[in-house]
């Protein structure tokens, strides 16, 4: 990571390279019109100077011309004379009505173009150009009243010759260029000195505390919390130095707060692994307690059971109705406070994890029908009729049969229970993705939506008050659901109040899947009440 920020260009050489860019496209913007006036100025006098050549040449010519003797006119042409570069006199014949003018033969491919642009256009006097270090220069001759007088032949304004000449520019192109040289100097050295200066004060006043200031966050993000950032530039940055130093005071602060919390907590937990810890051996100490007393109540509770029922069938009974009433009240105070024992036997096995499931081929009409013979016992003093009806498609399950016997005899026991009259009905269908479907329906009381929530909770009574109505321990449901769950199964309940209750379970045909397990084992705890549409 170090060498990969390493590598690329810091905030210091961004800044340097950016200004010196900056500095030198506005020292060329600014030097580029000097530059451009000074060649021009440089060349505006060779056209002067060509101009004020050629009319000495002329005058010189002229005064020759009319000196007073052959003398007088030799000294005047030696005085006038420049050696190179001496102005030359080109010639035009004039003008006839069959003849127009026309450079005369032996003229330079300059000097002809210059002289067809001033027959051309009649106005021009000079044509020059510059090629290199020669200026070339060309004036016209034209007409006047004044030169008539010698040259009858022409009229006003036509051309009667040309002045042709040459001026070397190189010297002045050498001082040009020394100009040009010492001005692009000068404007290097500006920006030179521009950019160091520049350089100097961006380092000093922005590099020099960012990097104090990048310096300080590497340290805090090594840990250490007490490093502070000390800018003093009275700007921007110090601000950001007091923002960020006072993110690290409020940082500790929050620190040594989360310290104290998580002391505070693992302290909690601790206590709460110590209240688990007696909590759990409370748990087995309790399932163990369970288990035995259950053990050890159900053995008389047998004998009582067995001996009131031969008492209440005995001659004696027969003879006496006080006997036999009392015989057959203990016989139901025995099968009850029995099926509260078998509810805490079950309870206590199921949290113990010593209940397994062992799959085997399961008829279900015979397992129907022996769980109906089991209950029906419970309508002997109560207005019910128990019917049970099993479709002919429901297959063959291989399933736990003890537990699904189980499942059937709570759900029908309890539906007897709190039913006086009417019909108690166990319905046996296939459902689903290869499931069965266990219904039992009855015409009791129903059960309202606030209540279907809890009754599959361990302990929950519809009526728990002392002087309810209906006895038990409140584990049946939460048995049926446990062992439910335990074979991949469903429970769930539809009821209205006034229309009896209908609970339905749901299996899977094929339990293999389940074999072997423990409810410490199963994967899926049991489900929680769901609308039978769901399960069905």
């Amino acid at each position: 990571m170090a060498n990969r920020r390493g590598s690329k260009n810091t905030l210091e050489r961004r800044g340097r390279l950016l200004f010196a860019l900056f500095i030198l496209l506005t020292v060329v913007a600014c030097l580029s019109w000097p530059w451009w006036q000074m060649g021009r100025l440089a060349r505006s006098g060779d056209p002067d100077l060509a101009r004020a050549k050629s009319q000495a040449y002329l005058q010189n010519l002229h005064a020759v011309r009319f000196a007073a003797d052959k003398k007088s006119a030799e000294q005047l042409k030696r005085f006038g004379a420049n050696g190179e570069g001496e102005p030359k006199l080109v010639r035009l014949a004039p003008p006839t009505p069959a003849q127009p003018q026309t450079v005369p033969a032996g003229v330079g491919e300059f000097e002809t173009e210059a002289i067809r642009e001033f027959l051309k256009h009649p106005e021009g006097n000079q044509y020059f150009r510059e090629a290199g270090d020669t200026f070339r220069y060309v004036r016209a001759l034209r007409a006047t009243t004044g030169c008539l007088g010698c040259h009858s032949n022409y009229q006003a304004g036509d051309l009667m010759g040309a002045v042709v000449l040459k001026l070397d520019v190189g010297e002045r192109n050498k001082g040009l260029l020394a100009n040009r040289l010492v001005l692009t100097l000068a404007a290097l050295l500006v920006v030179a000195i521009s950019v160091a200066v520049f350089y100097a004060l961006f380092r000093y006043m922005v590099v020099r505390p960012v990097r104090h200031l990048k310096t300080v966050a590497d340290r805090v993000s090594e840990g250490d919390l007490q490093v502070r950032s000390e800018i003093d530039t009275a700007d921007e940055l110090e601000a950001l130095s007091d923002a960020m130093n006072h993110m690290l005071d409020r940082l500790a602060e929050t620190q040594s707060e989360l310290r104290e919390a998580t002391a505070v907590r693992d302290a909690k937990l601790d206590e709460l692994a110590s209240a688990n810890v007696a909590l759990f051996e409370m748990n087995q100490v309790k399932n163990k307690f369970l288990t035995t007393m259950s053990h050890e109540l159900r053995t008389p509770l047998n004998s009582i059971i067995g001996f009131a029922q031969v008492l209440s069938e005995s001659e004696a009974a027969a003879q006496d109705p006080k006997l036999g009433r009392y015989a057959r009240n203990i016989l139901t105070s025995g099968r009850a406070l029995l099926e509260m024992i078998n509810d805490l036997l079950d309870l206590a096995k199921i949290e113990a994890g010593r209940i397994q499931v062992r799959c085997e081929e399961v008829s279900i009409p015979q397992v129907a029908e022996a769980v109906c013979g089991m209950v029906r016992p419970l309508l002997a003093e109560k207005q019910l009729k128990l019917t049970h009806e099993v479709d002919p498609a429901t297959p063959l399950m291989i399933t736990d049969g003890a537990k699904v016997q189980q499942i059937l005899h709570n759900l029908l026991s309890n539906a007897i229970k709190f039913t006086e009259e009417g019909e108690v009905r166990l319905t046996v269908r296939p459902a689903e993705d290869e499931r069965v479907a266990f219904i039992v329906s009855d015409t009791g009381p129903g059960i309202t939506k606030e209540q279907q929530l809890r009754i599959f909770e361990r302990f929950t009574q519809l009526d728990s008050s002392h002087t309810r109505q209906y006895r038990g321990t409140g584990l049946g449901l939460s048995i049926v659901k446990d062992l439910a769950g335990l074979l991949d199964g469903e429970v769930s309940v539809e009821s209205e109040p006034g229309q009896g209750a209908t609970f339905t379970v749901v299996l899977p045909v094929d339990s293999r899947d389940a074999e072997g397990r423990t409810p410490e084992k199963e994967k899926a705890p049991g489900a929680a009440a769901k609308p039978a549409s769901e399960v069905l």
